[in-house]
């Protein structure tokens, strides 16, 4: 293990293996639906060999092993000589959680601990073909028929079959291009044949350079020698990178036949058009393996016979099409799908140019610009405000602009910190398939809105909470396959997890089409938890009822189980969507399912507020709970078991006067004027009596001083339009340490 390695490179590895790994999570789940998808295979194969090769390179050794055998079993199944089955993939996912953990012992800079023997001896003992009978036919067995010698070769090469195309690329190049030998010093920043090998053996753990297999190519080619020297067209090129990142073993006893039979087709001259140069050619190498230029020098020594052997060995794989499709000698054939690649060129460029314009920020930088934005918006307040008092239009006009310009500028910055929801979505697959495994029930997901942004620190946070409410579904409201065959169902649940934008808001649900939930059971287990008397829970509605899984300790399960039981998931899910500044209602029809749908703003850097004042003191509720105002009218105020309430369109709301419990000189002062704002804390409905309406205003939320920290009801302080401070309110918080009083 070494993590003395180049900062740079490390992190490098550890974002491009975090983002492989989670896409392996999610195709390895969806391999199980689809277990004779080619492509599929071919990139979970693909997937593994990319971060063994990256942990090669930084000598993750126990790493290095665990994906390197994941790899063979890939690579066998690819090759049809083992199917997917349930065992194959219990032992495959145990295996990705095992180099998840290694991934993050890496991130956290610890000792790396290895994959079990018994993992790996079962891993090995999946790698091993099922059997001679149960072996599925390669697919291109019967394509190659009229040349076995060439279909030996359309395998994959090893990396150091490579490095000998690459010598002798560049030997051809280096003879073609530059008779006499100057000018072989002038690349300073150059490596050396054998610092390349080298780089190859750490990014892939293996290849040796061979330079008798070499020569033996050469001497099988002598024909080659019509082919051009140093470039190669677009289809050899992606025959190439297919074989580079394929399987890592080779026949090296096939490669002189393949190299023979591809010598007639190599001798046809390709379209001049589908060259790309020898610099293309090093851009893509560098996008691949983050490593610079090879010298055309240092390979000098390959001679004149490696050229030929080079073109005809780039040649063999397309070589090899036209010749199965007739048995008829084809060179005039071979050039055949130059035209259908006229095009390709230009887009065959574009990648690099892309890599080249995207530009990786540490979020510590957005996060600074984030709050350089939200300091300008304070400003851009303050403006706006003494531009509509002092009567001046050509101030007016230029505070105009300036509002649009920075709301535009913290559009921008906010975009840049935003992330697809997908980065939590993508775990939900796995989670599902696990779940429902071990519960014995037979349930599809259905993910809807992935490509929904938001800002990435909501995307952390949203995590633990939609694990809790998915495993609820899974567990809760999906019933058991013969339970739902009784009711007239199918045999599979569904679960069906969704996100879209509605504003400046994103709403996510969770719904499935389980049992639903029975309001009367509800009650009864609330009277029997001790969470309200027979006389409370019967005056709920069916509405109050669903809430009540909210409550700390509330669970319709009588055993607790390692999935659920305990009834805190619930009440952890209402905390964390109240510390967000979100919402979250639930939607039941008993038979048919349940719906939880989760609001919570786009970003939690700049908040919409409903500033107000009592007495001197300005304050600001949190835009999303406010739901309607009206002017305090105390004939429709009522005392309800101690509590004052209000009535709105005849139901009654708890009433508070706010004043009371934030402003010490009014704490017993009757109020009998103001302005009535309800707010939606929850599931629940409450009314503030407030003395007077400002507005509704942005503001940047600016942290309590240490003093301060963890007073009752208060998130945080910022600066208004007109330059008074003002307190931003905790309703939640507010309510927990006042509302016992019932004042």
């Amino acid at each position: 293990m070494s993590f003395g390695a180049d900062e740079e490179i490390l992190q490098d590895f550890l974002v491009e293996a975090g983002e492989i790994l989670e896409q392996l999570s999610e195709q390895l789940v969806e391999l199980e639906s689809r277990p004779d998808d080619a492509d599929l295979l071919n990139a979970i194969f693909r997937g593994f060999h990319t971060v063994k090769g990256g942990a090669g390179f930084l000598q993750l050794n126990e790493l290095v092993e665990c994906c390197h055998i994941a790899e063979n079993v890939f690579d066998i199944l690819r090759k049809g000589e083992r199917r997917v089955d349930a065992e194959l993939m219990d032992v495959v996912l145990e295996a990705l959680d095992t180099v998840n953990s290694m991934f993050g012992q890496v991130r956290e800079r610890t000792d790396i601990t290895a994959a079990t023997p018994e993992l790996l001896a079962a891993l090995a003992r999946l790698a091993e073909p099922a059997g001679a009978e149960a072996a599925a036919p390669a697919p291109v067995a019967a394509v190659a028929e009229p040349e076995p010698e060439a279909e030996a070769s359309g395998g994959d090469i090893t990396d150091s079959e490579f490095e000998q195309l690459l010598d002798s690329l560049n030997a051809a190049k280096a003879q073609a291009e530059a008779p006499e030998p100057v000018a072989v010093d002038a690349a300073s920043d150059e490596i050396t044949d054998a610092e390349f090998e080298s780089l190859l053996d750490q990014l892939h753990g293996k290849g040796q350079f061979a330079p008798d297999s070499v020569a033996a190519a050469s001497a099988a080619a002598p024909g080659a020698d019509a082919a051009p020297s140093g470039d190669i067209t677009d289809d050899e090129f992606e025959a190439l990178l297919d074989q580079l990142h394929g399987k890592g073993t080779f026949a090296a006893d096939a490669l002189p036949g393949a190299v023979a039979a591809a010598a007639p087709a190599a001798a046809a001259p390709a379209a001049a058009g589908d060259h790309i140069s020898e610099h293309e050619f090093e851009a893509l190498l560098d996008e691949l393996h983050g490593k610079g230029k090879f010298a055309p020098d240092a390979v000098s020594g390959a001679g004149a016979a490696s050229a030929p052997a080079a073109a005809a060995t780039v040649a063999a794989k397309p070589a090899a099409k036209p010749a199965a499709a007739a048995a008829a000698p084809a060179p005039a054939k071979a050039p055949a799908p130059a035209p259908a690649r006229q095009a390709a060129p230009a887009a065959d460029k574009h990648p690099a140019s892309e890599a080249e314009t995207t530009v990786r920020v540490d979020t510590a930088r957005l996060d600074e610009i984030m709050n350089m934005v939200g300091e300008l918006v304070l400003v851009r307040n303050r403006l706006v405000r003494l531009g509509l008092n002092s009567g001046d239009e050509a101030m007016s006009k230029a505070v105009s602009n300036l509002d649009v310009v920075t709301a535009d500028l913290q559009t921008a910055v906010m975009k840049t910190r935003m992330q697809p929801i997908k980065k939590v979505f993508g775990r939900f697959p796995r989670l599902v398939r696990d779940l429902a495994r071990q519960l014995k029930k037979e349930i599809n997901l259905e993910l809807v809105g992935e490509e929904t942004d938001l800002d990435k620190n909501l995307v952390e946070a949203l995590a633990d909470p939609l694990v809790h409410l998915v495993r609820n579904a899974v567990d809760h409201g999906v019933e058991t396959p013969e339970e739902r065959e009784a009711a007239g169902k199918s045999r599979n649940g569904k679960v069906i997890l969704a996100a879209e934008q509605e504003g400046d808001h994103i709403l996510l649900s969770i719904s499935d089409d389980g049992k639903g939930m029975d309001a009367n059971v509800l009650r009864a287990i609330a009277v029997k938890r001790g969470v309200m008397d027979k006389d409370a829970a019967d005056r709920l509605s069916e509405s109050d009822c669903y809430n009540l899984i909210f409550a700390p300790g509330f669970s319709t399960k009588t055993e607790i189980s390692d999935v659920s039981g305990r009834g805190v998931g619930m009440d952890v899910v209402k905390t964390k969507i109240s510390q967000l500044n979100g919402s979250i209602n639930i939607y039941s029809t008993k038979g048919q399912g349940s719906k939880i749908v989760i609001k919570v703003p786009l970003t939690l850097a700049i908040m919409p507020t409903l500033m107000v004042m009592l007495g001197n003191q300005a304050f600001a509720f949190p835009l999303v709970n406010v739901n309607e105002i009206f002017h305090l009218d105390l004939s429709r105020t009522n005392v309800v078991d101690g509590q004052e309430v209000v009535i709105v369109r005849d139901k009654a709301l708890p009433l508070f006067y706010l004043k009371r419990w934030l402003v010490s000189s009014a704490a017993h002062e009757e109020q009998r004027e103001g302005h009535v704002v309800i707010l939606s804390v929850g599931t629940q409905r409450i009314g503030f009596v407030v003395d007077q309406l400002v507005g509704q205003e942005e503001v940047v939320i600016k942290p309590l001083g240490k003093m301060l920290q963890g007073t009752p009801g208060m998130s945080g302080a910022t600066i208004t339009g007109d330059g008074r401070i003002a307190l931003i309110l905790d309703v939640p918080s507010m309510l927990k340490r006042y509302a016992a009083r019932r004042i």
